[in-house]
């Protein structure tokens, strides 16, 4: 036994070494690999010739059963130069199951078969290749199972709506097709927007689906950063005007609206005290800008077992308005006096200008106790 012992410690002694060596010097290739080599950086493309962008036309259509069309791609390369033509172009239901409303031929023919179903868009994703490269656009079809003759296309706001709306906020569109008389209308019809001024006012960007050959990252030049919406929906960026544009093929006949949208400062903000380590946080700045007749939401966000309190004192007190229903803690307008933790208090600034306000931290622990804040509320 003690021998077998010994020579399985001599053949594995070896094995050992061996294992300790190979770490060893894939650890050191591993770091030489990290600090000293240098990779080769791959070749780019010429910008006057490489796909950039493509879209589809028409960008939604709605069709009755029966009724034929075609979809129409256009290219441009990353300088926007148009291109010419595409080595191919593939046409894929974001849904599979919409094959049974539409039939779609590999040259763009678009043929209606059955009704798409109230509320049930299809969406098509048309795929653009060219040298290597990969883009994309949607189209959005829907089917009827009979035309409206004479139909026409509004997306103008209702008398209890407005051309309006603040920044970060959504606001739904509802558009209207119908015939002169008003008694035929398209149920839910599904419009795929256009703005004037993406940086004002952003509507619905399209999502991409991988398919076998291609990921979804391939078919676009940048990805949405920023707040995503859905059809019929746009959505405030920043203060500004922009128009918004609907283009629809309905039964044949191209149709369009559109409707000057502005975009406002902010409805309402919060101003937020909290503990973070040994200064004060919640607090991205001191100004803070809404529209008139917009509300401030002043909340002390320490742990109410801590003590601390904290008020608002403001330059001009009648700036700061009741709101409806009125506040309950600090005070109902003017001056936020001393709220607890965790409490908050809200005034409405009906007129534009500047307010300046002072807050101050009382009854908690150091360093926070008579801690001072200054800062402003901008109405414009």
């Amino acid at each position: 036994m003690t021998r077998g012992r010994n020579v399985m410690t001599q053949h594995a002694m070896p094995r050992a070494r061996r294992g300790w060596r190979t770490a060893l010097f894939l650890g050191a290739a591993f770091l030489m690999a990290c600090v000293g080599d240098k990779g080769v950086a791959p070749s780019t493309r010429d910008a006057t010739a490489a796909l950039g962008i493509v879209s589809v036309a028409p960008l939604n259509a709605i069709m009755a059963v029966g009724d034929t069309m075609s979809l129409t791609v256009t290219g441009h390369t990353l300088s926007g130069a148009p291109i010419a033509s595409f080595d191919s172009i593939q046409y894929v239901f974001q849904n599979p199951s919409d094959s049974v409303a539409v039939h779609i031929s590999a040259n763009g023919l678009v043929t209606a078969l059955s009704p798409s179903g109230v509320g049930s868009p299809i969406y098509v994703q048309v795929m653009v290749f060219k040298d290597g490269l990969a883009r994309a656009d949607v189209a959005i079809l829907q089917v009827t199972d009979h035309a409206i003759a004479g139909a026409t296309l509004s997306i103008q706001p209702g008398p209890s709506d407005s051309t309006r709306l603040a920044v970060g906020n959504d606001k739904f569109i509802v558009p209207v097709i119908q015939n002169a008389a008003g008694d035929q209308q398209v149920g839910f019809p599904a419009v795929r927007y256009e703005v004037s001024d993406s940086t004002v006012m952003q509507c619905y960007i399209p999502d991409f689906m991988s398919t076998p050959t291609v990921n979804e990252r391939q078919l676009t030049t940048s990805s949405c950063g920023g707040h995503r919406v859905n059809l019929d929906v746009i959505h405030g960026n920043v203060p500004g005007t922009a128009w918004v544009i609907a283009s629809v093929r309905v039964y044949g006949v191209a149709l369009r609206d559109s409707v000057l949208y502005t975009v406002t400062n902010p409805v309402i903000e919060y101003v937020v005290f909290s503990p973070t380590n040994l200064a004060l946080g919640g607090l991205s700045t001191n100004t803070y800008i809404i529209t008139p007749g917009g509300s401030m939401v002043f909340y002390n966000g320490f742990d109410p077992s801590t003590g601390a309190m904290v008020s608002w004192v403001f330059d001009d007190p009648s700036a700061a308005t009741a709101t409806n229903p009125p506040a309950t803690d600090g005070d109902t307008t003017g001056n936020v006096s001393s709220i607890g933790g965790g409490l908050f208090s809200t005034r409405l600034f009906p007129t534009a200008g500047t307010y300046p306000w002072t807050a101050t931290v009382t009854g908690a622990f150091p360093p926070f106790t008579g801690a001072i804040v200054k800062g402003a509320v901008i109405v414009r």
